[in-house]
């Protein structure tokens, strides 16, 4: 009989068993476990086989989501017997030998012990320590539970994962690290292979010297990089000395931008930089390893402990070696990284590390908003604020309604605006601008010309300065004023007093900050399918197309149409309502970095009814206001779905605005997406890379606490990450016999097809779960740019070959070469491409991230 019963989650392969034998008694009993349904129990007597009856065996248990099969052992055999062996068959055949107290014989077997376990480990600056991450591979044992970790013989941590995050460790500490499975009937292997290693350390006097430099900026001969002083290690020793250094220069970000520190590899050499002590002495470089913006420093001699030294360029070098973004910004990363080793002691050397993320390139600091804007007028506004003090400010910028009146900053802090209606309620904004463009945030105010109580201003105010000629141009103005209204926060309806007028084919209404819903009469003439409607209010901005109008009327009668309203809600979202959704990812940290609404568009009829639509035959354009705060690189609008899933929409940021195309309405939020890796440490090369394609949901982890970098990547998840990145939709069903409709990626691959972006091993076969090589992944990455910028493949002769050439394949050899012109990649190793060697994780994902 077969009893389907629940089991732990377990892996697992062959059997194992512990069970007992009384040869006084004949009474034998335990377990026997397997990952076959048929269990076979004999025991072995000097070559004599005796087999146990299945009706001993018992009844056989099956955990059906685990494919686990378990046999209970008990009854009585014959007496007398002397097994030196019990052996199991279940689809394999196994022994186990007896061991023997008085006349009670028990076989059973111990688990294995965890199998190359690798290491990981960074600094935390704010808790003044260090985090070790272990990982290893589950032993070939059926059945274990959970693994003991041991610290120099003292158990310190139990976990079910085939991983570890051991925080709090001492700065330059010697650690040991023991490992034992413990299966399911509690037994416990022998130690695995120590892990003996120093944790890491901080450089705690460091600075990077070319911050304040500006955007683009090309450093030259003589300037300096960095300074750094090492301290001793008074807890294990003092180290003796340092020849080496890592220096890493991260790339900015800002939306789907890449602002990277532009490094000329045919300019680099060692004789290029030198080190200069505290005392005036130079040491050269002897040996420079450049990769991307990543160096690697030998030096002619050893550097002193609790010594002070400059990394700087030398005054031979050309000024063409290396490039700061061009793009002004106060978050720019540089980290640098020390090993220290004692003569001989290699493997427990000391390693000195240092983080900087708040590096200034350029000037990324904008004005202050413009103070005590005011307006008044008659047919017209008179605008004035009071003067910015910047030394380094360009002027104002104005806008009317959404619509920017000056093209160019001007200098003078008032402006007259002509042709307006008198009793009409518009929306003025104006912004400060520095001579780099950086723009502050928008004064803005809700004048009304000759409004009741409003004084009419001056009754000449003249010309301010050139600030005229800011007459709108009004366009099928309508001659009625329908009668329009709005609904507060606190859900009180306030008539809105604006003449809806049509200009370039747009209906503009702008409403007070407090407002959440604006309602305006269909039966109004220049509410049509020729104009879009625009509402605005200082934080937000939705564009409804004149067809979604149109297909909003639709929905109703012509009956029901007349006297009814449109309805256009945007109702703030609470950061509680916002955590509900969020707080579901380990190790991630979303931050409201803007606004996050609740969007409706509704018909509300004369007899009460609300008829909603949610899809629309045609996008709508949201702008919605981000924090000055955030962080870019990490920052986008997201849709929050009534399943509580997030997806994220992306946005293009401009002046401090982010712009999607939307198809459906609901609840958008601008969010902050920052997910942390126990296995990607923020020093890690791609960390920037992989923090954002997560946020952007291009890639996810390996669990919701791994992402193994170093995993290798198969054709079907490189294809997926492409589509994932440039939104790609299949239209049918993929073409190839070997992905089945059933597979995660079927829908990915057909996109990427069917874009021309990849192709298969033939006609028929894709070949999904194949690793992709890293010639391949170039050839899809150049294809996904070709057709992302609709644009051709520049190959033609590189100016600076890969060294490995030859074993490129002749179809990889011009996308090759064009990425490696994008800057997109560069050799490795001498410069190698390395094109048949299988490409990473962290290796895909730099890639895509530099679409």
């Amino acid at each position: 009989m077969l009893l389907t019963l629940t089991a732990p989650v377990l892996t697992y392969a062959a059997s194992m068993l512990k069970v007992y034998y009384n040869a006084t008694t004949g009474e034998i009993s335990g377990v026997i476990y397997s990952d076959q349904k048929d269990i076979d129990l004999v025991l072995d007597q000097g070559g004599e086989k005796y087999q146990v009856p299945s009706s001993v065996l018992g009844e056989v248990y099956h955990s059906a989501s685990n494919n686990l099969y378990w046999a209970d052992v008990k009854g009585t055999i014959a007496p007398g017997l002397q097994p030196g062996n019990a052996i199991v068959t279940a689809g394999d055949v196994r022994d186990f030998a007896a061991s023997v107290t008085d006349d009670v014989y028990s076989f059973a077997d111990a688990p294995l012990a965890p199998i190359n376990h690798s290491l990981g480990s960074w600094i935390n600056i704010d808790k003044g320590s260090a985090t070790v991450h272990i990982s290893w591979e589950k032993p070939n044992s059926i059945g274990i539970l959970f693994y003991n970790v041991y610290s120099k013989d003292k158990l310190i941590a139990t976990t079910k994962e085939t991983y570890i995050v051991i925080p709090d460790l001492p700065y330059h500490s010697m650690q040991e690290f023991k490992l034992t499975s413990v299966d399911m009937l509690g037994r416990e292997s022998a130690f695995s292979t120590p892990s003996t290693f120093r944790a890491p350390g901080v450089i705690n006097e460091a600075e990077i010297l070319f911050s304040g430099k500006a955007a683009g900026y090309a450093l030259q001969p003589s300037d300096e990089i960095a300074t750094l002083k090492l301290s001793g290690d008074s807890q294990n020793g003092t180290t003796k000395g340092w020849n080496s250094l890592n220096l890493s220069l991260i790339p900015e970000y800002s939306g789907n931008q890449i602002f990277p520190f532009e490094v000329n590899k045919d300019e680099v050499s060692a004789s290029d930089f030198e080190m200069v002590a505290e005392d005036g002495e130079i040491i050269p470089v002897t040996y420079l390893f450049n990769m991307d913006s990543y160096f690697f420093f030998e030096f002619a001699e050893e550097l002193k402990i609790d010594k002070r030294y400059t990394l700087r360029l030398t005054s031979s070098a050309s000024g063409k070696e290396i490039k700061l973004p061009n793009f002004n910004s106060r978050k720019v990363s540089t980290f640098l990284r020390v090993n220290v080793y004692n003569k001989g002691v290699h493997e427990y050397g000391y390693d000195y590390s240092y983080s900087a993320n708040n590096i200034v390139v350029g000037d990324p600091y904008a004005p202050a908003k413009p103070t005590e804007l005011k307006a008044s007028g008659d047919g017209g506004l008179y605008v004035t604020w009071d003067s910015n003090k910047e030394a380094d400010l360009d002027g104002y910028l104005v806008w009317l309604d959404g619509k920017l009146l000056t093209e160019k900053p001007i200098h003078q802090t008032s402006y007259k605006i002509e042709g307006l209606t008198n009793g009409t309620t518009y929306h003025v904004n104006v912004a400060a601008v520095d001579k780099v463009g950086n723009r502050s945030l928008q004064a803005y105010i809700f004048p009304v010309p000759l409004a009741s109580g409003n004084p009419s201003g001056p009754s000449n105010p003249g010309s301010p300065g050139g600030g005229g000629g800011g007459t709108p141009t009004v366009t099928d103005t309508t001659t009625t004023a329908p009668v329009l209204s709005v609904v507060d926060k606190a859900g009180v309806t306030k008539p809105l007093n604006t003449v809806l007028k049509s200009e370039n084919n747009k209906v503009t209404v702008s409403v007070a900050t407090d407002v959440k819903q604006l309602l305006l009469p269909v039966a109004t003439e220049v509410i049509n399918k020729d104009n879009a409607l625009v509402v605005t209010k200082d934080d937000l901005s939705l564009e409804i197309p004149g067809s979604v109008l149109e297909q909003l009327k639709g929905s109703v009668s012509a009956d029901q149409l007349k006297n009814a309203r449109i309805s256009v809600g945007f109702s703030p979202i609470s950061a509680e309502d916002i955590a509900k959704i969020t707080g579901k990812s380990a190790n991630t940290v979303f931050t409201v970095a803007g606004v996050a609404y609740d969007f409706t568009l509704s018909l509300l009829t004369a007899d009460g009814k609300e008829t909603k639509l949610t899809q629309f035959n045609a996008p709508i354009t949201l702008k919605l206001k981000v924090n000055e705060s955030s962080n870019s690189k990490l920052t986008g609008v997201y849709y929050l779905s009534e399943q509580g899933e997030l997806q994220y929409i992306g946005g293009q940021l401009d002046n401090g605005y982010l712009t999607v195309v939307i198809n459906h309405f609901s609840k958008y939020a601008v969010l902050q997406y920052d997910k942390s890796f126990s296995d990607v440490p923020s020093t890690h090369w791609a960390s920037q890379a992989i923090k954002s394609m997560v946020a952007q949901q291009v890639v996810t982890g390996t669990s919701d606490t791994t992402f193994s970098p170093n995993q290798q990547v198969t054709r079907a998840e490189f294809a997926a990450f492409i589509a994932r990145k440039l939104n790609l939709k299949a239209t049918g069903a993929s073409r190839f016999a070997d992905v089945a409709s059933s597979k995660w990626y079927a829908d990915e691959v057909a996109a990427v097809t069917e874009a021309g972006i990849v192709s298969g091993q033939s006609e028929t076969k894709f070949a999904p779960e194949r690793t992709i090589s890293r010639q391949e992944m170039v050839v899809m990455l150049m294809k996904a740019y070709v057709y992302k910028n609709n644009t051709t493949l520049n190959a033609g002769e590189s100016d600076r070959p890969f060294a490995d050439g030859s074993d490129i394949a002749e179809w990889a050899k011009p996308y090759a070469t064009a990425a490696q012109k994008l800057g997109f990649l560069q050799g490795s190793n001498g410069n190698k491409l390395e094109p048949h060697k299988n490409a990473t994780r962290a290796e895909a994902v730099q890639l895509i991230s530099k679409l």
